[in-house]
């Protein structure tokens, strides 16, 4: 893949509950994202990347520390204990002489004023703090305007899913992601003559689904397709996926196209921003010595199964977009079908970077799957979830999916043959040999939360 250029700088750009095939790179002709699109071009997508948990804390927390969230002990967003102390991307870069910041969401139960999780700068804050740094910025009824659910008083909330697909009533540079893009932007001007890693946290398109008009004014009701199985039943799954409810039933399909058009606005309104970090590294000459990185902390049903948001482990919800460029280091315009977790990106960037591996990371480097080199025959990838009542986990090989759910039925998927995920396979006797086989594997030092953890969930 090239001579290494030393030292690597590091652009983690993280969304929030971006559904990977919403995007043009990933095949979508009716999403504007002309800048992940550009990212794809420079660099390597992986179309089966999937995430550590369906829920933005836990899945944030594993991907920082490369493990999973068991490991890590990042199992809900209510629990009271903080993440394990252990090595975290912003840690070990920092050890290794990098200028580290993280910038926008982390979400990570446990960060305060004395545990920085490695990183020199941070600022803008949210969800963890309570929204206090993004309201210090802009005030507090402008936040209620960004986000009406961050208000106390319910009866003050909007349409979380904006399914009238009007646009926010707030100035642009009042919107959190481009706050965070413009501190982005400042850290690169201030630390472009010396190595630096930074963790871009946008928080679109994360409900509520509100953007500036310009974006909203890209898309139209009438053009959005009804997804397949809109309207199906959701026989034989367990009661944790039932507790999501249906929210389609609620709503016409015109309010559906509404939602949905009003989604697109919200990804096209991420990809700006993306795209000024991605100019601002052009204009400063670092684009040529730095690695980049897009993902998201999970997907969205977007109406998939009547659903809505993420919270199990139906392909929309668990898997993600994942691309990555560096000139020089990884291939160009190519795409790479393996396996691969969030957890592996930790790892992979040491190597990239020339740095020793850390202790106890559970990910895999790939940089081999990015030189070409297919899977291992055993490959698989693991995602959990705990905030329904029931620890539930997946394991995803090649050929099929499987849930095990404490206390209730699992779930078994051929994903090859129902890639719609409508025929749940467990009860099949001819496949009772396969499922134990995968619940053994899922199984295998999978540490379940200590009594009394709180499971409920916020959005």
């Amino acid at each position: 893949m090239g001579a290494r250029h030393s030292p690597l700088n590091v652009l983690f750009i993280i969304s929030d509950q971006h559904k990977r095939s919403v995007a043009g790179c990933y095949g979508n002709a009716l999403a504007s994202t002309p800048n992940i699109d550009r990212l794809a071009r420079s660099g390597t997508v992986f179309d089966n990347a999937y995430c550590p948990s369906p829920l933005c804390g836990p899945s944030r927390a594993a991907v920082m520390t490369g493990t999973h969230c068991h490991t890590c002990g990042d199992f809900t967003h209510q629990q009271l204990d903080p993440v394990r102390e252990l090595p975290t991307l912003g840690s070990v870069f920092r050890d290794a002489g990098y200028s580290t910041a993280a910038f926008g969401k982390v979400h990570i139960i446990g960060e305060s004023q004395q545990r920085d999780l490695g990183f020199d700068e941070r600022a803008l804050r949210i969800f963890t703090d309570r929204w206090r740094q993004y309201r210090d910025r802009i005030g507090e009824e402008n936040v209620y305007r960004y986000a009406s659910y961050s208000r106390n008083d319910k009866t003050q909330h909007r349409d979380y899913y904006n399914s009238a697909n009007v646009p926010v009533d707030l100035p642009d540079a009042m919107m959190y992601d481009n706050l965070v893009t413009d501190l982005s932007i400042d850290f690169l001007r201030r630390r472009a003559g010396s190595p630096w890693f930074l963790w871009m946290g946008l928080e679109k398109p994360h409900p509520e689904w509100y953007a500036p008009p310009d974006f909203h004014d890209m898309f139209s009701p009438a053009d959005m397709p009804l997804p397949e199985t809109l309207r199906d039943e959701l026989p034989d799954v367990p009661r944790t996926l039932l507790n999501l409810g249906r929210p389609a039933a609620d709503l016409s399909d015109n309010e559906v196209r509404g939602a949905l058009a009003a989604y697109y606005a919200n990804i096209a309104y991420l990809d700006w921003n993306v795209g000024r970090a991605l100019d601002a590294l052009e204009r400063l000459g670092l684009a040529e010595n730095t690695v980049v990185v897009y993902t998201t902390d999970h997907g969205e049903h977007l109406f998939e199964h009547g659903l809505l948001q993420k919270h199990c482990f139906f392909e929309a919800a668990v898997s993600v977009p994942l691309l990555i460029s560096s000139p020089g280091r990884v291939p160009s315009s190519q795409r790479r079908g393996n396996l691969v977790s969030l957890i592996d990106l930790f790892p992979t960037l040491l190597d990239l970077a020339g740095i020793s591996h850390t202790p106890g990371l559970e990910g895999r480097s790939l940089l081999d799957s990015l030189a070409g080199a297919p899977d291992p025959d055993d490959v698989a990838v693991f995602s959990e979830f705990y905030s329904w009542g029931a620890p539930e986990r997946m394991i995803r090989t090649p050929a099929y999916k499987y849930v095990h759910t404490e206390g209730d039925i699992s779930q078994l998927y051929d994903v090859l043959a129902d890639p719609l995920e409508l025929r749940n396979l467990a009860s099949d006797p001819s496949l009772a040999s396969l499922c134990q086989c995968l619940d053994s594997r899922l199984m295998d030092g999978w540490e379940l939360p200590p009594p009394g953890y709180r499971s409920s969930v916020n959005p």
